[in-house]
């Protein structure tokens, strides 16, 4: 009898802690962090440093969703992700989505504008928030990723010679990259000039464009170049793109994130994928610990970015790099020889 008595009450007891643990676990405030790509890019992997910075020391429960867009560009399969992340969210039932990118927000984001249980934070979206219906929103907060451009103005004017201004501008043709289009042929260049601005879908056109380049631009300028589809239709290593293209070009090359110096390129003024973690995380915690809506915490725009060199390039092209974006480089381990 004494041992049924000691095996009830310890039943009774694992039964308590069970629902005990279920109960404070459905209580923690749950985040959804939506990824428009892979950890494979270094983008999406830095953009989870900067979140975890903020995030790491909060009694919330996270979970973490990759749509994989980059390396699958197609209309179907974006449609595909974006309703398996959906039915993701509705099952988990989060307070706040944290979706990066724009294909996050495209597909997936757009199904709970103005959703009474779920808010919405944004981050590293190249498009307005009007694109996706975001500035009526009630319950859509978040920031913006924008090139600095003013910068790659300056640094443009330092290194090349007054009679050789020409930027020729190269990406893929991927959603971000069409809003990127667009955004830099409204920069005021001058006294600079943007004689060409090439969007390409595959690779033959990719290489057709850098020959152009080379004869009409005097500085290249390269965004996105992850959906560059190769002759039988596939989305190439994008590492591969640039092993083709840096010997065949004629003309110093200058990158607008981190990845392009990784894969091989000469120079990048990056916007920091830290900060669109960071903030995005920041607006998150105010949603929840101080009851803000999110209509009332102000969209923000990026202030910073990481310089990014590699050496033997700046040599090869004979460019001569201001000391201070030199030193910049090596002391944030973004120099590379």
């Amino acid at each position: 009898m004494r041992n049924k008595i000691i095996g009830l009450l310890t039943a009774c007891f694992v039964t308590i802690l069970i629902m005990f643990l279920v109960i404070t676990n459905l209580s923690k405030p749950r985040i959804f962090v939506l990824h428009s790509y892979n950890l494979d890019f270094s983008w999406t992997r830095d953009i989870n440093t900067g979140i975890e910075r903020i995030l790491k020391d909060k009694p919330y429960s996270i979970r973490w969703h990759y749509m994989d867009t980059k390396r699958n560009p197609s209309a179907e399969y974006k449609d595909k992700a974006g309703k398996i992340a959906v039915n993701a969210i509705k099952q988990w039932n989060p307070n706040i989505i944290i979706t990066v990118d724009d294909n996050a927000q495209k597909y997936v984001a757009v199904h709970f504008k103005n959703s009474k249980s779920i808010n919405i934070v944004f981050t590293g979206v190249n498009a307005e928030p009007k694109a996706y219906g975001f500035e009526k929103a009630t319950n859509v907060t978040g920031v913006l990723e924008r090139i600095p451009f003013q910068e790659f103005k300056e640094i443009f004017v330092q290194i090349l010679p007054e009679n050789k201004r020409r930027i020729v501008h190269i990406s893929d043709a991927s959603v971000t990259s069409q809003s990127i289009h667009e955004e830099l042929t409204d920069v005021q260049w001058n006294p600079l000039k943007l004689v060409k601005s090439f969007q390409c879908e595959t690779f033959e056109e990719w290489k057709q464009a850098i020959k152009k380049a080379n004869k009409i631009g005097d500085i290249l300028l390269v965004t996105h170049y992850h959906t560059i589809l190769d002759k039988n239709g596939k989305t190439m290593n994008p590492s591969k793109v640039l092993e083709w293209t840096s010997p065949r070009l004629k003309i110093p090359d200058i990158g607008c994130w981190g990845f392009f110096v990784e894969d091989g390129g000469m120079m990048s003024v990056a916007v920091s994928p830290y900060e669109q973690g960071e903030e995005a995380a920041k607006m998150a915690v105010k949603i929840i610990e101080e009851k803000t809506p999110p209509n009332e915490i102000d969209v923000k725009i990026n202030n910073l970015y990481v310089v990014y060199l590699r050496g033997s390039s700046l040599a090869e092209r004979d460019i001569e790099i201001p000391k201070m974006l030199k030193a910049f480089a090596k002391a944030t381990n973004t120099y590379y020889e």
